[in-house]
Formats: C-alpha cells, structure tokens, sequence
C-alpha cells in the first residue's frame, strides 16, 4: 500500500483520542438536504443515495420486531411497509468495512469529527471508434473530514470541511476516446494525469439563524455540485462521464476544477436555496497559492424548491462571469498572429448561464431511499472563450429499483455540447462537429460497502475523421 494511504490511515487513528461534548448540529444537516430527504452526515458530499451513512450507528441487535417502523432496519436486504425483516450482524452487513471501530467512529462523530474514505477502481477501455482502442486501470483514494466547532466545545456554528487525499493514480481513457466529453470523471481530478492532492479544504460559519453560511478556502468544483446535488455521485457511484451528470462548460475557463472562493450560501429546510461566491479562476489542483494571477469568477445561483404530484423538484438559474484574459477561439484573432512563438491569442472575459431543473418520478412509500430522478440541464456560455457555445443533457436515474436489491442504483443519460468559434479552429486539422452521446450504468451493491458497476457508452467525438467512440468500463469502491 502506498505511503500517502498509509499516512492518511494514521491520520484517522490520531484523532481516535480527541474528545469534546456533543452538542448541535452542523448548518450542513440543512445545506446538504436535498429535498425532504436529508442525509444524517453534515459533510457537504456526502450524496443521499441508498447506502448507509457513516454516522448512522451500527445495528447491534440480530433481530428486529415485526410490525416495527422500516427505517428502523439500516442494515437489512429487504423491509416491506410496516414489517421488517431479520437484519444480520457481521463485516458483511457493515455500512464501511472498517465498521464502528469499536464505537469509537459513532463517538467521535457525536464529538464533532467524521471521517468518510473510499477507495475505486475502474478498468475501462474503448471498444471500437475513438483515437484508440484499448483499455486501461486507473484508481482513486479519497478521504473526507469534517470537523464541527460546536460540537467540539469551542465555538457555535463553525465547520471545517477537509477532501484531505485526493489521489489519482494509473491511466485513463479521456484521451482515447475525445476530451470534449471526459468518459471518467473521477480521474479526471486533481488533473488528468497521476496526481496527489488537496482538492478542498474550506471553513464554513453560520451566520444567525436564517440558513445564511460563509464559505472561505479551497474548493474541488464536484464537491460544491455535491452540495446542490449530492444524489449524482461525482463519477465514483453514478454516471461516469462528466457531461451525463454536470454542464461541462461549467468545468472549463471560468470554474476551473481546483482552486480558491470565498462566499455566502442560503439553505432552508429542503436544502440550499441561494449563493453567492467569488472564485479565483486559475486552476490550481496541485499546488496551493492566493495570488489570482487572472482575476476572479463571480458566481450567484437560485434555486426554487416545488412538489408535482406529492413528488419534489427543483429548479436552480445559476450564471457566471469571469475576469481575466482567456484563450480566443475565434478564428480572427488568430489571422496575422505570428507562428512558432509559443503565445496564443487571448480575450479579456467570459461568461456562463444555466438551467437546471430536478423532479423526482417515483418514489417507494415505505423505504425513503427507493426513488427514482429526472435531471434536465441547457447551459449557454460565451463561444469566443468557451469550447462550447450551449451544452445539453437529461438523465434519468434510480435508487434501489427492484425491491429485491434496495441497495442497488441505475441510470441512462444523453448529452450534448454544441461548440462554438473552436469548431473552426479544429476544422484546421480535420472537419468537426459537435459532441454528443448517451451512458447507462447498474450499480449492484455486493454489500453495504462494496459496489461493482457495469457502465456502457457511446459518444460522438468533434473530429469527424474519428467513429463514434464505444466505451466500457467496471468500477468497484470500497467504502472503509
């Protein structure tokens, strides 16, 4: 095992001894509410999905009552409504494979300090079109801290937030098959290439009691997409490509994927409902540094929270602007630009506006954790310094659809992202045209802790000289 892993393990271990009185929640019991729902961790991405929680306490009892409330049974295969059924003790059965650690994990999350960490694999390749045909391991270690000031004795409302090890280490499949719609995300970040990092690392402090929140420090743009919507998994539980589940030009020019903001967040009793953040838009995944070498990205966001036939939606308006200089990919900057020095042309600013809208389709009476998503995203962003000029997609998602396997999830999307002034600029090399494509995914939960996910898809890369990209992968996380 490598000795970054180990270190991160002994990290954990220290703080096994630290102690406090428990007292209240953090504000993030509401920020990470997405919808009626709500997660029992405060970590800003922990996703509402089927698995257990990592502060819900260990089942202790072999058994349950008959007649006995079906939430009451975390841990069991099946609970019909109104009867449970005979929950099993054992590693097998645990919400992490680590389990409780002696109960010293549930005491120390009562103290203020929760720890969350994973490790997933993927093996996935390219099975016809594409740049190249073959398939490739890649890995990525992850591990989540929280730290509650409240409950640690010191002071009221605060909370440190810490993706203290995000590491990326083998190969992949980006390249093969086009990077205009990267078919694994999570290895995607920190960067492309093996990579060691601190994605985030933020303080968050409630300010009174109205659901307002300031945010300052580092931020992994798929943990703050985890705090609006933490049902879509980041790339290691649901959909692997990052256009089936996320507007893609939103990880690209003026939101880079690691770096810097400062902010203030609005949460009620559903989940976030507003925000305001500045962000410093240079990428910076494995270094860390305040300089703004090219200005700041200044971003505001609604979200509006509604029922449909007794089912929830929400329907978020979110825009960006960018200061700074940006690659121009508008053909005419480049005319009379001098070759062979290295320079580019550039262009001052860059914009951004999204729709995205959520309704919630079916969901189970008797288990909360059974339901199924509708997700629908357009974005439109400004095409001289964007890749795209309007970005696309919908999915449909689902939560422990057969009742037999409540802890599995699956899902089908479709995307498209419609380039702007760079399909000219491509067009030098060969003829393109806009990238557009589908996934499906099963997620089956082996047990509490260990899920193997068969993923399928198909994408259109810009380049018309390439066939439409055939892409499959396995993907198995540990959950410790």
């Amino acid at each position: 095992m490598d000795g970054r892993i180990i270190a991160a393990t002994a990290f954990q271990l220290l703080l096994l001894a630290i102690a406090g009185p428990a007292q209240a929640q953090s504000i993030y019991d509401s920020l990470n509410r997405n919808g009626e729902y709500a997660s029992t961790s405060s970590l800003p991405f922990q996703p509402v999905t089927n698995s257990t929680s990592p502060v819900q306490a260990q089942i202790e009892s072999s058994t349950t009552s008959a007649g006995a409330d079906p939430q009451s049974c975390e841990g069991s295969y099946f609970c019909e409504c109104q009867r449970c059924c005979q929950t099993k003790r054992g590693v097998l059965q645990r919400s992490e494979l680590t389990g409780d650690w002696g109960g010293r994990r549930s005491t120390l999350e009562e103290r203020g300090i929760v720890f969350q960490s994973s490790l997933t694999q993927f093996y996935q390749g390219v099975v016809s079109g594409g740049a190249e045909q073959r398939f490739r391991y890649g890995a990525k270690f992850d591990l989540f801290t929280e730290l509650n000031t409240e409950k640690m004795g010191l002071w009221k409302g605060g909370s440190f937030f810490l993706h203290g090890v995000s590491w990326n280490f083998g190969q992949n499949s980006n390249a093969d098959a086009t990077f205009l719609a990267p078919v694994n995300a999570s290895l995607s970040y920190p960067e492309a290439e093996p990579s060691f990092g601190v994605s985030s690392f933020w303080f968050q402090q409630e300010l009174g009691d109205q659901g307002y929140a300031a945010l300052v420090g580092r931020y992994d743009l798929l943990d703050v997409w985890g705090l609006f919507y933490p049902d879509y998994g980041k790339g290691v539980d649901g959909f692997m490509n990052v256009s089936s589940f996320v507007p893609f030009n939103v990880v690209l020019t003026g939101l880079p994927p690691v770096s810097n903001l400062a902010g203030i967040v609005k949460a009620g009793d559903q989940g976030v409902e507003a925000a305001f953040l500045v962000l410093e838009n240079a990428n910076s995944p494995t270094t860390v540094g305040l300089d703004f070498p090219n200005g700041v990205t200044l971003l505001s966001a609604l979200r509006k929270y509604t029922k449909f036939g007794g089912l929830r939606g929400t329907h978020t308006l979110a825009a960006w602007y960018a200061t700074g200089d940006f690659t121009s990919f508008d053909t005419n900057s480049w005319v009379g630009f001098p070759p062979g020095l290295g320079a580019i042309p550039t262009r001052s600013g860059s914009w951004s506006a999204m729709y995205i809208g959520e309704q919630r389709l079916w969901q189970d009476p008797c288990n909360e954790k059974r339901y199924t998503n509708l997700l629908g995203y357009l974005d439109f962003a400004d095409s001289d310094t964007n890749p795209f000029q309007v970005t696309a997609g919908g999915s449909i998602e689902s939560f422990g659809l057969f009742a037999a396997r409540p802890g599995d999830r699956m899902g089908i999307a479709g995307f498209y992202n419609g380039l702007g002034d760079l399909s000219d600029l491509l067009s030098v090399i060969s003829p393109a045209g806009d990238v557009y494509g589908g996934e499906f995914y099963y997620n089956a939960e082996i047990n509490p802790w260990f899920h193997v996910t068969f993923d399928l898809q198909a994408v259109n890369p810009s380049l018309k000289s390439r066939d439409t990209a055939i892409v499959a992968g396995l993907r198995a996380k540990l959950d410790f």
